[in-house]
């Protein structure tokens, strides 16, 4: 293509930016900007199809790819530490690390039970990756969401962060690990994704001790593009070590993120808000453009057992994430309990990942797989409306 290879980046971009001032002047409905993202892949995807030739998909592909990594990397980065830390005399209940593991596990015994009836249904597709399936919650999505909102920060917020880390963390461990050995076996391969956590211990003692070198202030405190660099090989290196393993990049982001988390970056720090700017300006919004653009509804609806499986898929989908949030209201309120749960109902980026890998294992069939895909595409699109209309303002 020449020196027109990068005009379809160019009209992405601007039509990014246009859809962006449309948002900032919607004062009545908030509508989350990955909501936003989304629908204009989808527009794009029939109306602006003539932009994308089949060479130029490619090298778009692998940019979205980056930015769904940026994205989790800038997820673990927002966990604080203050709230997940334990404190003698703290009320247990008040812990989002503890409430949680609690949501995640009656999460788990529901979509455990829904799967067990769904493979009733259909004797081929197995329970468990139907279990998976329904534990995914899409981190990309809840974390935009609870910043836009203004909660992020609030014990409320860390709660649903930490019960969408949890639920992706989990299933991204036990899918890397059986992606690789449900027909093979397990492997020393498989074994070593436990290698991750005790190499980020390793990682985070050596940067806390170089930070305390003259090197570090002569080479990194003074020079922001080192410092970038710095962390981006640091991101790097994470990838190749979950590439070595076997297991997901995004698992891998994350830590790396979450490991950066550790050193208690303020909000404003200049560091953080250029990290944050490249990710949400410049990276990000690509990966949320392209899956909409992916999307072929055309292909579905001429698929009747597909359309057959989206109202089961879609209604189990939120019971596994709405009731265990439900039980928290006492201590939340029952408005934002439900609210929570919504958001937690989010589904994008794991859910398809661990679609295909259902799929590639055999154990789920092609009109679940497009089912599960769509079912992504609603909960995606409805959740996070209804939880930024129901946070009226931020705690």
């Amino acid at each position: 293509m020449g020196h027109g290879a990068l005009i379809p980046l160019f009209w992405l971009y601007l039509s990014i930016f246009v859809v962006q001032m449309l948002l900032s002047r919607m004062k009545v409905i908030r509508i989350p900007s990955v909501l936003a993202y989304l629908i204009l892949g989808i527009l794009l995807s029939y109306y602006g199809r003539g932009l994308f030739h089949q060479e130029q998909m490619k090298w778009l592909d692998g940019l979205s790819e980056f930015g769904l990594y940026y994205l989790m990397f800038l997820s673990g980065m927002e966990i604080d530490f203050k709230f997940l830390r334990y404190q003698k005399g703290a009320n247990v209940r008040q812990n989002p690390l503890i409430i949680g593991l609690l949501v995640f596990v009656g999460s788990a015994l529901l979509a455990f039970l829904l799967g067990t009836r769904i493979h009733q249904i259909d004797p081929s597709i197995k329970s468990w990756m139907i279990m998976l399936i329904l534990l995914t919650t899409s981190l990309g999505i809840v974390m935009p969401v609870l910043k836009e909102t203004g909660v992020i920060k609030s014990q409320y917020g860390q709660l649903l962060l930490t019960s969408a880390i949890l639920a992706d963390l989990i299933t991204m461990i036990i899918l890397s690990i059986i992606g690789g050995s449900y027909h093979i076996g397990f492997t020393w391969r498989q074994a070593s994704v436990g290698l991750l956590l005790p190499l980020s211990v390793i990682i985070y003692q050596a940067i806390f001790r170089l930070r305390k070198t003259s090197f570090w202030h002569k080479e990194f405190h003074k020079n922001s593009v080192v410092r970038l660099q710095g962390l981006l090989a640091v991101l790097g290196l994470y990838g190749i070590i979950t590439d070595m393993t076997g297991s997901e990049a995004i698992l891998g982001s994350f830590l790396a993120g979450f490991l950066l988390a550790s050193f208690h970056l303020h909000d404003h720090h200049p560091f953080k808000e250029q990290l944050e700017g490249i990710g949400y300006g410049l990276i990000i919004p690509i990966f949320f453009v392209m899956v909409g653009f992916r999307f072929n509804i055309s292909e579905f609806v001429r698929s009747p057992e597909a359309l057959g499986w989206v109202p089961l898929l879609l209604s189990t989908a939120y019971i596994v994430k709405v009731l265990p949030m439900m039980c928290l209201g006492p201590i939340l309120g029952m408005r934002r309990a439900l609210a929570g749960g919504f958001l937690l109902s989010s589904r994008m980026t794991l859910i398809v990942v661990a679609a295909s890998i259902g799929m590639r294992l055999g154990v789920i069939n092609k009109e679940i797989q497009d089912a599960v895909i769509v079912v992504a595409i609603i909960t995606s699109l409805l959740s996070p409306m209804i939880f930024s209309m129901s946070i009226t303002e931020p705690s």
